[in-house]
């Protein structure tokens, strides 16, 4: 999906948190995802929040790590990330992480990262994951670690079989109008999450089964939680 849609799909939301199917609590997020990876991170190197958003969850890890950048290619989400969840240790910037000369201008910066990254993967297309991938690799350098929760396809069909069930789900359903959310999920590497890493050169430290935390609710009031994967992982030599 392009800047512009991302620019589209933010300029129209609310600006309160949780405005975002996805912008939930970091009491249900980042801070579940944080002792995930602490343990295999280097806490005196910045963190790279990819795919920033509103930088709810941004601004939270920012408690855990010396600098923090809240990366994100729709200006939309960058100007409501700055303007919600400030902080002093944290810029918000919109980066095409896709762009090379981006990609090296935050290396000349930042030198190795650790890197920070939810549901990204799935909206891209298979070429353009791979050059994520690369990307990845080079903000990591050789002491950084990512740490990835992605949509895989049995994310895809949890979501079209609550929808063709009738499930009154507002966020969910308006995303499915508007990016085919639920029917045309396109899968990590049909949902071999670690596979996909590996083959890219990757050395995965850990993975798991791991809910998405929403901010929908169902009809019976509880938070909407989908299943998706996590992995942890650092760059190899090879990259």
């Amino acid at each position: 999906m392009t800047g512009a849609a991302w620019d589209a799909f933010w300029s129209t939301l609310p600006a309160e948190p949780g405005a975002a199917l996805w912008d939930s609590s970091p009491l249900l997020t980042a801070a579940r995802h944080l002792p995930l990876f602490r343990g295999h991170a280097d806490p005196s190197l910045p963190l790279v929040d990819i795919g920033c958003g509103s930088g709810r969850q941004t601004q939270w890890l920012a408690r855990h790590f010396p600098e923090v950048v809240g990366l994100d290619i729709a200006e939309a989400a960058v100007e409501l990330a700055a303007a919600s969840h400030a902080a002093p240790n944290v810029a918000y910037r919109r980066a095409d992480l896709l762009d090379q000369d981006t990609v090296a201008a935050l290396r000349a910066e930042f030198g190795d990262v650790n890197v920070y990254m939810r549901g990204v993967l799935h909206q891209l297309a298979p070429d353009d994951r791979a050059r994520m991938l690369t990307t990845i690799g080079l903000l990591l350098g050789r002491a950084g670690v990512l740490f990835a929760q992605e949509l895989t396809e049995r994310t895809g069909w949890y979501v079209a079989e609550l929808l063709a069930g009738g499930a009154q789900l507002p966020k969910t359903a308006g995303l499915a109008a508007h990016f085919d959310f639920g029917t045309r999920i396109a899968p990590a590497d049909d949902g071999r999450l670690r596979l996909l890493f590996e083959g890219s050169g990757f050395d995965v430290v850990a993975d798991g089964d791991i809910a998405l935390h929403t901010t929908e609710r169902t009809s019976g009031g509880h938070p909407l939680e989908l299943p998706t994967r996590y992995l942890v992982a650092r760059a190899s030599a090879r990259l």
